[in-house]
């Protein structure tokens, strides 16, 4: 059970379906009404890809492009704090400073990217880090972590827990706009330093949250700092 406060990333991708949404803003309404406190971080999905895309063909740099996908990961959060607009706080933050703020309202905090050059899961391990959260749920477009990327390897392992220099050793990084690894370089070396632990779980099956949150039951992966 999570009983201290939690930093939940939730993949662009959830916004990509309208079925599967719903069903989590119903689950996170309940865990906060149920006492569970969260900070909640949104990435960008498919339409965040498909402008930076776009922008590409028409020669846009790299920063612009950054900052595209950011527009979009804060407009999805936005869809979720109108969603949820009666816990949460609804003016989305774009920096820290902001996000304390917000959370020291008391109401359930939303964000999406901040600056160019980061990810938004290094977003969610910053606000852990600035609100001294200990414990990440990465709700991911993949079920855990693995070795390799299994779509590509059949032979890609999955890994029920492993720590952040083993995971820092297999990570090959990008960093083009729009092509940011589950967890980058910068995110693990932040949840290293501040010793944040990070639960990697498939967002495609709300119960999966549901059941770690609650009880406490792994079913993707565990990554150690």
């Amino acid at each position: 059970m999570f009983k201290e406060p939690f930093t939940l990333k939730l993949s662009g991708h959830l916004f990509d379906n309208d079925n599967i949404l719903p069903s989590y803003v119903n689950l996170i309404r309940e865990l906060w009404s149920n006492g569970y406190r969260m900070a909640v971080v949104t990435g960008g999905g498919s339409l965040a890809r498909r402008y930076i895309e776009l922008g590409r063909r028409m020669n846009t740099n790299e920063a612009m492009l950054d900052l595209l996908g950011i527009l979009v990961s804060r407009l999805n959060a936005q869809l979720l704090a109108a969603a949820l607009s009666d816990i949460a706080y609804v003016t989305i933050p774009t920096n820290l400073d902001e996000v304390f703020r917000a959370w020291s309202t008391g109401r359930l905090v939303i964000t999406g990217g901040f600056q160019p050059g980061q990810s938004t899961a290094t977003v969610a391990l910053l606000v852990s880090e600035f609100l001294g959260i200990k414990r990440l749920i990465d709700c991911a477009n993949v079920d855990a972590v693995y070795t390799s990327d299994p779509r590509i390897d059949p032979s890609a392992k999955r890994l029920g827990k492993v720590s952040i220099t083993e995971l820092m050793g297999m990570l090959k990084s990008k960093t083009i706009a729009g092509t940011y690894d589950l967890l980058d370089p910068w995110a693990l070396g932040i949840a290293q330093r501040s010793g944040v632990t990070i639960f990697v779980v498939g967002c495609s099956k709300p119960e999966a949250l549901r059941r770690l949150v609650i009880d406490g039951i792994s079913e993707g992966t565990i990554i150690t700092p």
